[in-house]
């Protein structure tokens, strides 16, 4: 198939795109590197099967009918900051809804049959049953889950008024090499850069909130199905479907290293939820998705990746 993916250089895009090419696609990956590396795709930078451009998706270059028909097309470019998105909750609706809805217009125009859409357990907010399974409503508390929540029902109305098959995967808190580590972004990455240079680890809130953690390559597995795969539903959880709080999180992380670092607790941060643990039987029944990476083996690989770059 001849393939279209936003963010194919960022953490998850370029996992993404090894795989797609691995499997024999031809991939168009679109990434304006305000976050993604080129280095990300090192592996398949000499593949005849892969064309890079620099774009941003609220501007979709106009070179792009040249492409001629795509089969599908995977969104992954986002803006995925929850904090920075309640600063500046303009700039996460322009990035991340505008830009949704540019790339589903490029998506029509070049005739694509599916859509995958990279949505996220943020648009959940904070749900009262648990494991939280697709028909838990939809209510999120930060503009990030807003504008991915919103994506969703444009995606939908492309399906409608278009005919392009619209599948939407929430994420849940993926995690894996290449996750950029800054303040904001994924706990692990910011608890294995502080643990490697023996600084102390911040806690935002008690601790015992807890989150799904789901490896890259397991959401690179569920991605590449929703790809390939015949499929009756539009809306997935891609996750673990295990719970694990942070403070264990941070227990585990310090034994895998073999360091022992100082906690230091703060206040909680605005628009954090309280719990999340999904439930995936209906990624494992159209899927096929059956995590196969242990959060012990995941972080060790997370951790072993970090040491080499520090």
């Amino acid at each position: 198939m001849r393939i279209l993916v936003t963010g194919g250089a960022g953490f998850i895009g370029s996992h993404f795109v090894e795989h797609l090419i691995a499997n024999g696609h031809h991939v168009t990956v679109l990434d304006n590197f305000s976050t993604g590396k080129r280095a990300n795709l090192s592996s398949v930078l000499r593949s005849k099967s892969l064309v890079i451009a620099r774009g941003d998706i609220r501007r979709i270059p106009r070179s792009f009918p040249k492409l001629g028909r795509v089969d599908r097309v995977c969104h992954l470019a986002a803006m995925t900051d929850v904090q920075a998105s309640i600063r500046d909750p303009l700039l996460a609706s322009d990035v991340n809804l505008t830009g949704t809805l540019r790339v589903l217009e490029a998506a029509r125009n070049l005739g694509a049959e599916r859509v995958i859409f990279a949505s996220s357990a943020a648009v959940y907010g904070s749900p009262s049953m648990f494991p939280i399974t697709e028909e838990v409503d939809v209510s999120p508390i930060s503009p990030y889950g807003a504008s991915k929540a919103a994506s969703e029902l444009y995606c939908r109305s492309f399906e409608e008024n278009h005919g392009i098959e619209a599948v939407s995967l929430r994420y849940f808190n993926v995690y894996g090499p290449r996750q950029v580590s800054s303040q904001y972004s994924g706990v692990i990455s910011v608890f294995a850069r502080r643990l490697l240079r023996r600084l102390p680890i911040t806690i935002s809130g008690d601790g015992s909130q807890s989150r799904d953690f789901v490896f890259v390559t397991d959401v690179v597995d569920a991605t590449i199905a929703a790809v390939e795969k015949p499929l009756r539903s539009r809306v997935f959880n891609i996750a673990s479907g295990r719970e694990t709080t942070i403070l264990n999180l941070a227990e585990k992380m310090q034994e895998i290293a073999g360091v022992s670092s100082q906690l230091r607790f703060e206040s909680p941060r605005k628009g954090d939820i309280r719990r999340s643990v999904a439930d995936i039987s209906r990624a494992r029944s159209e899927l096929g998705f059956f995590p196969r990476s242990s959060l012990h083996d995941g972080l060790t690989a997370t951790i072993q990746w970090f040491c080499h770059r520090n």
